[in-house]
């Protein structure tokens, strides 16, 4: 998942932040709201979080802002100290989460994952697509019941593509998602990555599960991954043709 870390450069900050790259989110940094503004309408996110250290009444105003904005990414701030009185205006203009540190890593990375899932209609840690289930919590995937061996890379590609199910997911998207905006490879890799996940996928009769939107990016849709007969050639019976 990518995170967007808005005011989060601070030392009170950094254990968060090491705690988040351990548990292999992408994250990308912005200096302060306005500047987290700007990207949230530029590049795609799967949450934001931000530090309420930002003096007030900054925060509330940059969550009342990427609110107004329509904007449905996930909000989460993060608090040493916030009074309850605080903590419910937070979540009144929009926020999903405050979280209070100290944290335990696995317990602020599940958290930030259900406020994921809760954002694209999903409330268990299984994230479904006909017969394909992400299991979040433990990284595992199937289909019709039976374990898909998916590397860490194909794994995380087909949990956005699932997250944001019947909506469209660019080239672009993928990429900024696994590789943010260092070192990233051609976008050719794309094609290749996909190609491979595509193959796994076949093999465990869900070839159909992913759509290629060709010149955009990838979809993947509810009724095609629930017909993956689709993907079988139909042989036609002259016999049958002429009774």
């Amino acid at each position: 998942m990518r995170i967007l870390l808005t005011a989060m450069d601070s030392a009170q900050t950094s254990d968060v932040v090491a705690l988040l790259a351990s548990h292999r989110f992408v994250l990308d940094r912005a200096a302060n709201g306005e500047e987290a503004l700007q990207f949230a309408r530029l590049y795609a996110f799967d949450a934001v979080m931000f530090n309420t250290a930002m003096l007030d009444p900054v925060c509330t105003e940059f969550v009342r802002r990427l609110r107004v904005s329509g904007s449905r990414l996930p909000i989460v701030a993060i608090a040493r100290q916030i009074a309850p009185r605080d903590r419910a205006r937070l979540l009144d203009m929009g926020a999903d989460d405050v979280i209070t540190l100290p944290i335990d890593g696995s317990e602020l990375a599940a958290r930030i994952r259900a406020v994921v899932r809760r954002s694209g209609g999903f409330t268990r840690s299984v994230l479904r697509a006909g017969p394909v289930e992400l299991h979040m919590d433990s990284r595992l995937a199937t289909a019709h019941g039976r374990e898909l061996h998916l590397s860490p890379t194909e794994y995380r590609v087909l949990e956005l593509l699932i997250l944001r199910k019947n909506t469209l997911v660019t080239k672009s998207a993928v990429m900024d998602m696994l590789y943010g905006d260092i070192d990233e490879p051609e976008i050719k890799s794309i094609d290749v990555l996909m190609h491979r996940l595509r193959k796994r996928l076949a093999a465990s009769g869900v070839g159909s599960l992913v759509t290629t939107v060709w010149g955009a990016g990838y979809i993947v849709r509810e009724a095609a991954a629930v017909e993956p007969a689709l993907d079988r050639p139909v042989r036609f019976d002259a016999t049958a043709a002429m009774h």
